[in-house]
């Protein structure tokens, strides 16, 4: 009850409101009419017109609206790589990851911890395996510290299992985070010393093809496979199974020194590289100068436990850490209060703790409040031990002529890796790795692109490479000379995978084999990508279509012009306004530019048929008592040109219609009839105080359009099954044809909608259209009937606001279901409105 009276004081208070701005908007235009300002009259209409406006908006609409649909958008862990897929799967046996693979016929790709961060887990439209449920232990050998787990377990779920037996993971990254599989698939490494890359701890593997069959891969069997398989990113299969060598856990002591970069070679092979105490080491180089940089070093002792946890609290809160990171890169000053202020406060205290607690870190700690606006990123370089002095030089130059805002810089050795085909470590090395801010906007991702193409000149200068699980900026060029055993890689995975289904946008863009795949041809094709989000977001939009055919049919059919539901058609467009928007709410990126433009839109509408409601429903329904059964020539030649104005906007722009034109056809006509006069020029002067409005307003909105954007294509592009059934005419153009499938453009718009309608006559199969995998359909159907079809949702029922006999339903489907479903309403005799091509 008192959520009621809230509700009815409320009301009773903003009405109130609304009568005292009138009372006083009149009072003040009485006062100024009698100083004889007479122009505070329209000032005040106007502000009553605009408030009557808002109100029509405000009590427009479906707010109410809670559907959205499922996001099928993957992302990373810096939140700048989103990528949508067809499918998300999360199989927990091998048998769920055969069918996936036997069942359908696109791209697969393969995806853990989400922690590599460029692509490397995802490709847009391919079924997505998430690996993240396969997580069991399928084995452990205590006597031969070894163990075997299903690729989905995260290094923290195993060490829980093996820390009561005091068994360690051999290597691994310094976080616990990251699942096995993707660490394999990374071929990763840590801080540990006397190893290089995991591949050295891994005794064998067990991985499913693109073909469904299972394949034992180790050192005896099928070497080429367990040597591509690790480090190859998914390309080669699916990763089911690993087994992996154990050590023991021991007990280790953290000691740290501060030296200059000139003296850190030395103090490494000195202290480091050949004393079998040391588990755990690394470098940390300051930015911005990099001249000097810390030893941390953890090493094997009998000493007791200053730190007696096993491993690190996984509720353990970083809102230290992640704070003292966001003083860091304020910029210099925050390099300088690291430098001097935290780290020498954070090794003071003595630390002995036990080797798994050391390697449970959690990647929390590094996590900013927020990455809408800017996010940490990291980058990886692998230098010859015997030239990081040249190279670091090199890399500070990059650094600061590009102001890029290093965090931190991390040194870590490795020894050599011959065995994976991309081995980033041919030789012994120093791994920098780089934790560093950027911005999340394009233009923040384009200078990064521009330095670290910079970067890897500068790496390549001295014989090293980079890591590839970050973003794959480097030339082709580069990725050659920085991985010479690439060809070897990508020849077995043609092998085992010839329509290289396993992919993703790393495997994409260097791949040599997919190089003459549609995949790549499209790319070359200018605007063939288009936001799926649109697809459902010119719903709305659409509706500024359908709504004048439905008044120029209901002036066809000889109905009073002030009966049409204007405020129903407001309602209407404001209500799709609001589904369109939840809907894509969660799924997809924000489209602020699209969402803005329906705004503008709905305003414009708004005020149109606001004026039109009020004129109506006064002076048209006035006259309208004066009006004859027969039409006038003038009220014949308007019906004619509000039909020509609904059928010109179904496939062009509404601001290029000529409005002018038409006006100089009604005022041109003579009338000998007998029909009313007083309705003849009523309904006359309304028509072309509208028309010469518009007229106007086409012209503004000509002018900003051109200014502001390129003229759009009117093409749309697909990528459908070769079939010869399909001919080309001035609608439909074959742009490239592959061995099975082809692209082909077709006219956008109305004409889409009508060719894809002749499609779904023919045998012909579609696999994407503009990039995207789904699409939104509107019908227009009776009130009793329905379609129900595999895979297509019903989005909402949408009213046809002249004929309450008739909704319109808009779905949402894949788009090789497309066809199909067209096939399918027709034999129900169900209209198709419209197919939304984003």
């Amino acid at each position: 009850m008192k959520k009621i009276y809230r509700f009815i004081r409320f009301l009773f208070a903003f009405l109130l409101k609304i009568i005292k701005f009138i009372w006083v908007g009149i009072k003040k235009s009485i006062r100024f009419i009698n100083r004889k300002k007479r122009r505070a009259i329209p000032f005040y209409g106007f502000l009553l017109f605009v408030l009557y406006i808002f109100l029509l908006v405000q009590f427009s609409g479906d707010s109410k609206f809670g559907t959205t649909i499922k996001s099928k958008t993957l992302n990373d862990i810096t939140q700048i790589n989103p990528i949508q897929v067809n499918q998300i799967i999360e199989p927990t046996t091998v048998n769920e990851i055969i069918s996936a693979i036997k069942n359908t016929t696109g791209p697969i790709s393969i995806g853990g911890g989400k922690y590599s961060m460029g692509g490397q887990t995802a490709f847009e439209n391919s079924l997505h395996i998430d690996m993240r449920h396969f997580n069991k232990i399928v084995n452990i050998d205590k006597t031969k510290k070894q163990i075997t787990v299903q690729a989905g377990i995260r290094w923290r779920d195993i060490q829980k299992v093996i820390d009561p037996l005091n068994l360690s993971i051999k290597i691994m990254q310094t976080y616990s985070n990251f699942t096995v599989g993707g660490a394999i698939s990374v071929n990763c490494h840590g801080r540990y010393i006397g190893h290089g890359p995991i591949i050295s701890s891994v005794l064998g593997l067990k991985i499913i093809t693109a073909n469904g069959d299972i394949i034992i891969a180790n050192r005896e069997v099928n070497q080429d496979v367990f040597n591509a398989a690790i480090g190859g990113y998914g390309g080669i299969g699916v990763i089911a199974e690993a087994t992996l060598q154990l050590v023991d856990n021991e007990k280790v002591e953290r000691f740290h020194q501060v030296m200059d970069i000139e003296d850190y070679k030395t103090y490494f092979d000195k202290n480091i590289r050949n004393n079998t105490n040391v588990v755990f080491q690394n470098g940390n180089l300051y930015p911005p100068k990099y001249d000097k940089i810390m030893s941390i070093s953890w090493q094997k002792t009998t000493k007791p436990l200053t730190d007696t946890d096993r491993l690190i609290d996984e509720n353990e809160n970083y809102w230290l850490e992640s704070n003292l990171s966001g003083v860091v890169s304020w910029g210099n000053s925050g390099k300088w209060i690291r430098e001097y202020t935290i780290d020498p406060l954070y090794y003071i205290p003595e630390t002995v703790r036990w080797r798994n607690k050391e390697a449970s870190y959690d990647v929390k700690e590094l996590d900013p409040s927020s990455r809408e606006k800017s996010t940490y990123v990291l980058q990886e370089y692998f230098i010859p031990v015997e030239n990081i002095k040249s190279f670091i030089p090199k890399m500070s130059a990059v650094f600061q002529n590009n102001k890029v805002n290093v965090i931190n810089v991390s040194l870590r050795h490795a020894l050599p890796d011959h065995e994976s085909y991309l081995s980033w470590a041919n030789k012994e090395v120093f791994a920098f790795v780089i934790y560093y801010k950027q911005g999340t906007d394009q233009k923040a991702k384009d200078e990064v692109k521009k330095w670290t193409l910079e970067m890897t000149d500068a790496i390549l200068s001295e014989n090293g490479t980079w890591y590839l699980p970050y973003q794959p900026h480097a030339t082709i060029e580069q990725f050659k000379k920085g991985y010479p055993n690439s060809d070897k890689y990508f020849a077995l995975k043609n092998k085992l995978d010839p329509d290289q289904r396993f992919t993703n946008k790393l495997l994409d863009k260097y791949n040599p084999y997919a190089q003459n795949n549609l995949s790549h041809q499209k790319k070359k094709i200018k605007e063939y990508f288009r936001a799926e989000e649109q697809t459902i977001l010119t719903v709305p939009e659409w509706y500024l279509v359908y709504n004048p055919k439905e008044y120029a049919d209901y002036l066809k059919s000889g109905k009073n012009p002030s009966d049409f539901p204007f405020y129903k058609s407001i309602d209407e467009y404001w209500k799709l306004y609001d589904r369109s928007i939840k809907l894509t709410s969660e799924a997809y990126p924000e489209n602020g530019e699209y969402k803005t433009m329906l705004q503008v839109i709905g305003v414009s509408m708004t005020m149109e048929y606001g004026a039109k409601i009020l004129y109506e429903n006064t002076t048209g329904r006035f006259f309208s008592l004066f009006a004859e059964e027969k039409k006038s020539k003038q009220e014949q030649i308007i019906i004619e040109a509000q039909s020509a104005y609904s059928d010109f906007i179904y496939q062009t722009a509404w601001y290029e219609f000529k409005f002018m034109p038409w006006i100089k056809k009604v005022w041109s006509a003579s009338d000998n009839s007998d029909c009313s006069t007083l309705r003849k020029w009523e309904r006359t002067l309304l028509f072309t105080l509208e028309f010469s409005f518009k007229a106007f307003y086409s012209k503004l909105i000509e002018y900003g359009a051109k200014s502001t954007y390129e003229t759009p294509s009117n093409l749309i592009y697909l990528i459908v099954s070769n079939s010869d059934v399909i001919k080309e005419n001035k609608d439909l153009k074959i742009i490239q044809k592959g061995n099975e499938k082809m692209i082909i453009a077709v006219t956008r718009w109305d004409v889409f909608t009508k060719e894809m309608i002749k499609l779904s006559e023919q045998n012909v199969k579609i696999f994407e259209i503009s990039g995207n995998d789904e699409i939104a359909v509107s019908v227009i159907m009776n009130n009793s009937q329905e379609i129900k079809s595999k895979d297509v949702r019903l989005l909402y029922k949408s009213r046809i606001v002249t004929d309450d006999r008739l909704k319109r339903n808009v779905y949402f489907l894949p788009v090789t279901e497309l066809l199909p479903f067209i096939k399918k309403a027709k034999s129900e005799n169900i209209t198709i409105e419209h197919v939304y091509d984003y």
